[in-house]
């Protein structure tokens, strides 16, 4: 058969277009010949990290198998089932990826072909120093593998670093994603999809910038978390001391409530219940024990089933493409017989087949000046059509102006009506007001001891007022701040005066420490500033580069699309 024979299969460039990661893309799609697209051109340049050839020996459905993937797009064009998503894997495992990151099987020794005691992949990585070929060996009979770097033996840890070197992050969705991960990707949000593009296609230092920019940002609401609340709190040994303003009035309010006396260490503990708990803990023991036995049984079961699921997925890949073989035998078969029968049925008279031709000619005359004549009259109905919605148009006009002058002047009639009722209803409250101004004018002579006749206010009385407060709010507040203070100093001691000296040497401790904050605030918003500009201006390049290849790439399929970066003042 096809897939237990050797395999060698050659890639080409399908396209022109540069990819802006540091990887060539594998897309399978497909086919019914199994074959890799190709489409003649030439080759581009090949960047830091580009795949440059994948061999893979006793791999899944591959006895042996190598692919020369192109410097630009590459695609694969298969039937189902001829080993497209075996080249994916072998990309994943290969470069130090993840099983989990394929959603297949968590064992590596499960990506070995069936019957096989091992297998391996061999990955050549393009370098402007020399090319870095990766080989891996994966041993079945203790799920382990053996890594070797151009030739020498190394270790998984030394083929990831060389990996991250070149800029290739197997586990970024945004730079490589297995078709089993398609639906955790749609579920990324917006945050999680910059992060992953800042870390898949920019350089080194933003993603670094931007995580800085968040620390910065963290210990930014830190230093404002007093500020923002509002609220401060006093403890003194039997009293509490709360004083918070008001988010909507912005008036101070203080408030006292005294502290329940400590009780340290004066817990009590049931035995009873101890016991009770006792035996409840090691019940609950026995149970996770009876559950830890029946799970590996069925992990054990579990991976007998998942082996002759390989064997049957095999078998029916056999199976299918012998279905599909004789489908097309059958068909070819087919249209062979109905080409056949075709030719026998049909004879051709072509003295009848001329006359009617002219005949349907003659008809297609007659149609065309019937055709032209409909045309005339109705461009004549068109065109008396048009006059008639033009008029139409004007008296509309009109009537709406008529219309428009209408309301406004019942407009006006009615806002002069509401203006005289309003300068009337203001005469009366003058009047009023003034009779309460003569009023409170002499009482106040009264209180003064003015005389009747005497207007003008005395020295000693204008110097006072002058320092009351304007409003009535602020005098009654002036008043009851006095009575409290008056009220302070009736029992008055060597405590009290002792606990105010230590309050107010708190006080001026916690203003200096608010001024440090504040400084360090301050110094906190210039760095998240300087971080924001080295991390938001390369991102606005390096998203608009994307956008311009992301468009390039929907304006040759016909269709439109857009990658747009949005900022806080954008969405502010």
């Amino acid at each position: 058969m096809a897939l237990q024979s050797k395999k060698r299969r050659i890639s080409h460039i399908l396209t022109n277009s540069q990819l802006p990661n540091s990887q060539n893309l594998l897309l399978p799609c497909s086919s019914q010949n199994g074959s890799f697209a190709q489409e003649n051109g030439q080759s581009g340049p090949c960047v830091e990290g580009s795949i440059r050839r994948i061999t893979m020996q006793n791999f899944l459905t591959y006895d042996h198998s190598e692919v020369y993937p192109g410097p630009n797009l590459n695609m694969i064009v298969g039937a189902n089932g001829t080993g497209k998503s075996s080249i994916v894997c072998a990309i994943c495992l290969g470069l130090a990826g993840k099983t989990a990151i394929l959603g297949r099987g968590d064992k590596v020794s499960l990506y070995v072909k069936r019957g096989c005691h091992k297998g391996s992949v061999e990955i050549e990585l393009y370098r402007k120093e020399g090319n870095l070929v990766i080989n891996r060996e994966i041993h079945v009979e203790n799920n382990q593998s053996v890594w070797m770097m151009n030739g020498k033996h190394s270790s998984q840890k030394a083929v990831e670093e060389a990996v991250k070197e070149l800029q290739i992050q197997v586990g970024n969705l945004c730079q490589f994603l297995p078709q089993e991960k398609v639906g955790e990707f749609a579920k990324m949000s917006k945050i999680e999809l910059l992060e992953a593009t800042e870390k898949s296609v920019g350089p080194p230092e933003m993603y670094n910038f931007h995580c800085e920019l968040k620390t910065c940002r963290t210990k930014e609401r830190d230093l404002e978390v007093i500020k923002e609340s509002q609220l401060r709190m006093i403890y003194t040994a039997e009293e509490k001391y709360t004083v918070k303003k008001s988010a909507y009035s912005n008036k101070t309010i203080s408030s006292n409530s005294a502290l329940r006396p400590s009780q340290f260490l004066s817990m009590a503990i049931d035995s009873e219940e101890k016991r009770q708990l006792e035996e409840q803990l090691s019940a609950a023991q026995q149970k996770v024990e009876d559950v830890d036995a029946r799970m590996k049984s069925i992990q054990e079961q579990q991976g007998k089933l998942d082996r002759r699921d390989n064997e049957l997925r095999t078998e029916k890949k056999r199976l299918s493409e012998i279905k599909g073989k004789k489908r097309q035998l059958e068909q070819k078969i087919s249209t062979k017989q109905d080409s056949l029968r075709q030719m026998e049925q049909s004879g051709i008279n072509l003295q009848e087949a001329e006359e009617e031709a002219k005949a349907k000619i003659s008809d297609v005359n007659d149609q065309k000046v019937a055709i032209v004549e409909e045309i005339l009259n109705f461009m004549k109905v068109s065109k008396l059509s048009m006059e008639k919605v033009y008029l139409a148009l004007e008296s509309a006009g009109l009537a709406a102006e008529k219309t428009q002058l209408e309301s406004d002047l019942r407009e006006g009639s009615a806002e002069l009506r509401r203006a005289e009722q309003e300068f009337a209803q203001l005469d009366q409250r003058k009047t009023s007001l003034l009779g309460t101004c003569k009023s409170l004018m002499r009482r106040a002579s009264e209180i003064c001891n003015m005389n009747p006749g005497e207007t003008v206010v005395p020295e000693i009385l204008r110097t006072a007022f002058s320092e009351l407060p304007d409003t009535l709010d602020e005098i009654d507040a002036m008043l009851n701040e006095e009575r409290a203070r008056a009220e302070c100093f009736t029992g008055l001691n060597e405590a009290v005066v002792e606990e105010y000296s230590k309050r107010e040497k708190e006080i001026k401790n916690m203003e200096k420490e608010l001024e440090e904050k504040t400084k360090a605030l301050n110094e906190y918003r210039q760095n998240i500033s300087e971080a924001k500009e080295r991390w938001l201006n390369p991102l606005k390049l390096l998203v608009e580069q994307i956008n311009e290849k992301f468009s390039d790439f929907f304006r040759s399929m016909n269709c439109a699309g857009e990658v747009d970066l949005h900022s806080e003042n954008e969405v502010s």
